[in-house]
């Protein structure tokens, strides 16, 4: 029995030993492609690949070098939301003053009157239901800067850009759709007066003001299936009147501090349905919403710069290299992070999280999200679950990829300062995955 032990012993080191050569053949030679690789040389490109058992980095080209992220901003707003929130988005708190008035505090919820998420509107209808005739809208002291240092004016009409606020209702967007051959309807309904046919307006779109009002031309061409999303300028102000006249009650705005002790909190949408829209869609204006949720949880105030300066000072204090946060939907050009802060994220989050949860929250490779038409298993199977990151010049992919005898393993691809299209370094990232899953 003894030689048996010994024998079984030994044959089992051996094995690990072995398999762990192969895996760190494999890297190198992986990083020996990265290195000579015709597309990633056209363009300045990192990358890490590590275990997230050991934490050892079995490749690194550049990883401590800093790339703009994009939208690889949204892992360590993730990673924010999983240490503050509990399993429900705090949708908002009240206190019932007497049989007349009900008073209400905002939250930053994304999900209030939101089409993507009419399955958990208890608290708008508990608003709406409650024999209250009056609201008292109490404006959280802090204001929200409706858009993020360092975002784009170019993007500000479009839907991706849309308006931070405390009280946010319909996703802080109109959405325009064809009513007709010839005309085009808007909801929710309170914008019917401000979306107008206008014979001075020859341009092939709808027309935005800063008053918010849309016009469109006698001469644009509408076919059955057109429909746009178009954000709502100075959503902080007309979000109340949106709200009251949804909920058909009289709103009285109130700016006094106020105590949070007599307060109740309404709870609405499950917390990783909302994180899967923000990593499968790579929503921006969920992303920069949930960290506004999570300063009021931790803070009691509203506020992303708080809550990104508290993680940078605590939980992200020992990464590889400081990370420049600026945002929590990465749309601003001065964030800043580096390939092997990415990777130890990710680590941190298989370790500390359930691995089913975890993979739930990535897009899956040929599946779902902004992975769907890339990433495709060999064998059919998902095989890589990661967030992508997507600007002018600016492409990065991060995540899990799980090889073909079931080792996960964590990497980073961040790439920089390319033109043209992204199709061609998504070709290379594929490539060299799919020799990753061949292990």
């Amino acid at each position: 029995m003894r030689y048996f032990l010994f024998f079984l012993c030994t044959f089992t080191l051996t094995n690990c030993a072995t398999s762990h050569w192969h895996e760190r053949h494999v890297a190198r030679k992986i990083q020996r492609d990265i290195k000579r690789s015709p597309v990633f040389e056209k363009a300045f490109t990192g990358f890490v690949l590590l275990d997230p058992v050991t934490g050892e980095r079995l490749c690194d080209v550049q990883g401590a070098k800093y790339f703009t992220p994009a939208s690889n901003t949204k892992i360590l707003t993730l990673y924010t939301c999983l240490r503050v929130l509990g399993d429900s988005m705090p949708a908002m708190r009240y206190r019932q003053t007497d049989s007349i008035s009900i008073a209400i505090r905002p939250t930053g919820d994304p999900t209030l009157l939101h089409p993507l998420f009419q399955a958990w509107q208890q608290p708008f209808q508990f608003l709406k239901n409650n024999p209250a005739a009056l609201v008292d809208y109490m404006v959280p002291e802090e204001p929200i800067t409706p858009l993020g240092k360092g975002w784009a004016w170019d993007d500000a009409a479009y839907d991706y850009s849309a308006e931070r606020s405390a009280c946010p209702v319909y996703g802080n967007v109109r959405r325009i759709f064809a009513a007709g051959p010839d005309s085009l309807n808007v909801t929710p309904a309170y914008w019917h007066p401000y979306l107008t046919k206008s014979a001075g307006t020859t341009a092939g779109d709808v027309v935005i003001a800063a008053d918010n009002r849309l016009q469109y031309g006698p001469n644009m061409e509408i076919d059955s299936i057109y429909e746009r999303e178009i954000p709502v300028f100075d959503a902080a102000t007309v979000n109340t009147a949106l709200l009251a006249d949804a909920l058909e009650k009289l709103m009285f705005i109130l700016h006094r501090p106020d105590t949070l002790q007599q307060w109740h909190t309404l709870y609405s949408a499950p917390i990783d349905t909302v994180l899967r829209r923000m990593m499968y869609e790579s929503d921006n204006f969920v992303a920069e919403q949930m960290l506004l949720v999570c300063g009021g949880v931790q803070f009691h105030t509203l506020s992303g710069d708080s809550i990104i300066r508290w993680m940078q000072n605590g939980l992200f204090k020992n990464l590889p290299q400081p990370v420049k946060w600026v945002d929590g939907s990465g749309l601003s050009r001065y964030n800043l992070n580096t390939p092997q802060n990415n990777a130890e994220i990710l680590r941190r989050l298989w370790t500390e999280q359930p691995h089913p949860r975890v993979l739930s929250l990535f897009p899956a490779g040929g599946v779902s999200g902004t992975l769907k038409d890339w990433y495709a298993g060999p064998d059919g199977r998902p095989f890589v679950w990661a967030k992508t990151g997507t600007m002018g010049g600016v492409h990065c992919l991060s995540g899990y990829v799980r090889t073909r005898h079931g080792k996960m393993l964590v990497f980073s691809f961040m790439h920089n300062n390319f033109t043209g299209s992204s199709k061609p370094w998504k070709a290379e990232m594929q490539r060299l995955l799919w020799k990753l899953w061949a292990l």
